[in-house]
C-alpha cells in the first residue's frame, strides 16, 4: 500500500475533522479511501480484483485492530438509533 501525503487549509481541515467525528471514521486515512472509493464508483471506473483484495485486507486489519478482543455489538444494537 502506498502512503499519499497532502496539505489541507486549516478551514477544510476543521470540516473534515468533525465528519470523521460525527459520521464515525476511525481516521483522516479511512475517511480519504472512503472518498476515493466513493469518487470510483460514481465515475464508474472499473476496479480489478486484486484492487478489491487489497481494500479488504486494510479493512479487514483495520476493524480486528479496533475491535481486537472486544465483543462486537449485535446487529440489533447497531442498528437500533436508525
Amino acid at each position: 500500500m502506498s502512503i499519499i501525503n497532502f496539505n489541507l487549509t486549516q478551514p477544510l481541515e476543521k470540516k473534515i475533522s468533525r465528519v470523521i467525528r460525527e459520521e464515525g471514521f476511525i481516521s483522516k486515512a479511512e475517511f480519504f479511501r472512503f472518498i476515493a472509493w466513493r469518487y470510483l464508483e460514481d465515475t464508474k471506473d472499473d476496479i480489478s480484483q486484486e484492487e478489491l483484495d487489497v481494500s479488504v485486507r486494510e479493512l479487514t486489519k483495520t476493524i480486528e485492530k479496533k475491535f481486537k478482543g472486544k465483543k462486537l455489538p449485535s446487529l440489533e444494537e447497531q442498528l437500533a438509533g436508525i
